[in-house]
């Protein structure tokens, strides 16, 4: 322990050492007033006792003592290294240079003769405390600077071994950029496995690899590529080993974990199914990784080394690195080929799919036709009964031929709409009325709401803030909304989310339906609207699947009620549809009304159609008064030649033999019709007339496409 001899408040320890106590005591008197802890010891034994148990900071000791003398205790205390630096100061009676000598010898540093003067002590006394602080202190600055230089030392080799771990890394690293370049430009499985074997081997140093993958619909893996030679545990992989014997190769591939085996004694004490094996004609150490996809592995990356070897971090984290990118190349190849044989069947299904489309066109078409047929016959021997003549028909018979004609007049707007649909042009004409947004939400919410659920998604449909009234065709409206959230549900996964809000500005609604499904890329969004288009088919079952119509349809559906369809979509976070249609209001119904009005060119050919039509029939009827008078059978065949256009599309004989006298009566009643129809025509051409069978307002434009005796009544003027 160092202390400053004149540190007031830490003073100095001196042990006092000497037979005889008035020499103690007188040492006691000179030295108190000078503020040192003052110690005693009347022998040499009981000093070192003392300084064993606290080492003072000075001893004054007597040369001249019964049993142990001086000499000998000054030769212990520095003979023990953690006494030893104990300043000592002989005091004694002897003035012989023999005797200082002695003492000097023995490791004193001070010697001071009997009697002791006063003022000399001090002296010595602060002289050596002083030298002892300083050599303390020196001691302390050596001690420090010596455990700096060993921590210096040890940073010294520590920072030598992380550059050479540093330069291994880069080495590894420069492989593996190589390996990821290489791997960039395969397209084959055994490309792939050699361009990993090719550049790890190099890395590992290693003498033999081997890739090996499973093999769909077997239990067993296939070598897929191998460099070097490999030895019986490398090869394991071909032969059947016992249910309760492991091998290697089932560790990586089956229970999916690295197996690193450091010598040959701990690949038997591992695997002792190959305790047959013969160590000269193996490896040393081995490497066995999974090739692992998605929590599986579909084979296994194999390094053997031609002797026992030390695996490090570095060396395991290379190899689980190389494994990784191998399985990772190996999968997309795999996609990458399921794709192309994908893309190969869409392009035979689309074509079957087209193929299939147009049969069904043709044979609709030609159905049409053989309907329209007998469609004509039963409106036209309708129309006979009606007339009266098979006889007079009463009020009952009447009703009941009422009913015939809505029925085939029914029959045939729906034979209309199958070749509308056949021909994608829109099942039917959109009827634009105003509709409620809100109720219309909560109806496609109780029609959806199942279907999320049994796919464990969560429906939300938020009503707009205010009631909001759109014009839109109420079917279609539906339409859209259902195609919308069913695709969602579609592409959506389990535990996902769908919701269905609504916002409004002075004049448009927008209606979103957002999902957190699997998205879609940027450069597909304008895609999906196309026809035919089908963005990750892989993604559904085939029971989920279209032709790619559905959004295509619902878009034109939009912007045909002069809104629109848009879309917002990240990949692999989800996408937003976004149906915009107009806020219902006198100037938007106004507008559709407009649609169904004719033009301008349509009055012309109507006007056209009645006046040619009121000439035939008024030839007719002039035929037919002269053929009833002289019984003529050849102004029948005139009859069929200039008869209505309703009736000449019959074309049977049965209808020419029954057209009679009767025949002027009708003709008379047709002019009449037709006369009434061009006086509403000059009067009033933007008015609508009344059809007697739907009681319904039907613009002038489609009477040429209804019969034309007494189908239509005008409205009143």
């Amino acid at each position: 322990m160092s202390r400053g001899p004149d540190a007031a408040e830490n003073p100095a320890r001196i042990l006092l050492v000497d037979d005889k106590l008035q020499n103690r005591e007188l040492l006691e008197i000179m030295l108190r007033p000078e503020g040192f802890v003052l110690l005693t010891a009347a022998s040499g034994e009981e000093a070192l006792v003392m300084v064993a148990e606290a080492p003072p900071d000075l001893i004054l000791l007597d040369v001249m003592m019964p049993g142990m003398n001086g000499y000998e205790v000054v030769g212990k205390i520095k003979r023990d290294p953690v006494t030893k630096n104990i300043a000592i100061i002989m005091l004694t009676a002897l003035d012989d240079r023999d005797a200082r000598m002695l003492g000097l010898n023995a490791g004193a540093e001070d010697f001071l003769t009997k009697p002791v003067d006063r003022a000399e002590l001090v002296v010595r006394v602060r002289s050596q405390l002083r030298l002892k602080a300083y050599g303390d202190k020196l001691r302390g600055t050596l001690a420090a600077l010596s455990s700096a230089n060993e921590q210096l030392g040890r940073r010294t080799r520590e920072i030598a071994s992380a550059q050479g771990l540093a330069d291994a890394a880069t080495a590894r690293l420069a492989r593996l950029q190589k390996i990821t370049a290489a791997l960039g430009n395969t397209v084959t499985q055994d490309s792939v496995a050699d361009s990993v074997l090719r550049e790890a081997i190099v890395a590992l140093e290693c003498d033999a690899g081997a890739v090996v993958v499973t093999t769909e619909g077997e239990d067993g893996l296939a070598l897929l590529r191998e460099s070097g030679s490999l030895d019986a545990i490398m090869c394991s992989f071909k032969s059947s080993q016992a249910p309760h014997e492991r091998d290697p190769y089932d560790d990586a591939v089956k229970n999916c974990r690295a197996v690193y085996l450091e010598s040959f004694e701990e690949m038997l004490v591992s695997y002792p199914a190959f305790r047959s094996v013969n160590k000269t004609d193996s490896r040393g150490a081995w490497i066995f990784l999974p090739l692992e996809i998605g929590g599986k592995a579909v084979g296994a990356l194999a390094f053997g080394f031609g002797g026992a070897r030390k695996f490090t971090v570095l060396d395991r984290h290379f190899a689980d690195a190389v494994a990784r990118y191998c399985a990772q190349a190996l999968d997309r190849v795999r996609l990458r080929v399921a794709a192309a044989t994908a893309l190969a069947e869409a392009g035979d299904a689309r074509m079957m799919a087209e193929h299939a489309n147009n049969a069904k066109t043709v044979f609709l078409r030609a159905m049409s036709h053989e309907l329209r047929t007998p469609l004509n016959a039963i409106s036209g021997y309708t129309e006979i009964l009606e007339m009266g003549i098979r006889g007079v028909i009463n009020a009952e018979q009447a009703k009941d031929l009422g009913r015939i004609k809505r029925a085939a007049a029914y029959l045939l707007r729906l034979i209309n709409d199958i070749l509308t649909i056949a021909r994608l042009e829109g099942a039917r004409p959109l009827n634009v009325i105003p509709i409620p947004v809100n109720p219309m939400l909560s109806e496609v919410e109780g029609l959806c709401a199942l279907q999320a659920k049994a796919n464990g998604l969560t429906l939300t449909v938020t009503p707009c803030e205010r009631e909001t009234v759109v014009a839109a065709d109420a079917e279609r409206f539906q339409q859209i909304l259902l195609n919308l959230i069913t695709n969602a549900i579609k592409f959506t996964g389990t535990g996902g989310n769908i919701d269905v809000t609504c916002d409004r500005d002075a004049s448009v609604v927008r209606m979103h339906v957002k999902d957190s499904g699997v998205g879609i890329r940027l450069v597909d969004i304008d895609r999906v609207f196309e026809p035919f288009v089908q963005i990750d088919r892989h993604l559904t079952s085939a029971t989920q699947q279209g032709v790619g119509l559905g959004l295509s349809i619902s878009r034109e559906l939009a912007r045909a009620m002069r809104g629109d369809l848009t879309l917002q979509s990240t990949e692999g976070v989800g996408s937003t549809f976004t149906l915009t249609l107009p806020i219902a209001s006198e100037i938007s119904l106004a507008s559709s009304i407009a649609m169904e009005t004719p033009p301008i060119n349509v009055r012309k050919h109507l006007e056209k159609r009645l006046v040619e039509e009121r000439a035939r029939a008024q030839r007719t009827l002039s035929r037919s008064v002269a053929e009833n008078a002289d019984g003529d059978e050849q102004g029948r065949a005139g009859d069929l030649t200039s008869m209505p256009l309703h009736m000449a599309d019959r074309g049977t004989d049965t209808m020419q033999q029954e057209l009679d006298a009767s025949n002027a009566t009708r003709v008379s009643r047709e002019l009449a019709d037709i006369d009434a129809a061009l006086e509403r025509l000059y009067q009033t051409p933007e008015k609508f007339g009344r059809c007697e069978d739907t009681g319904k307002d039907i613009p002038f434009a489609r009477l040429d496409m209804i019969p034309w005796a007494r189908t239509c009544e005008h409205a009143e003027k």
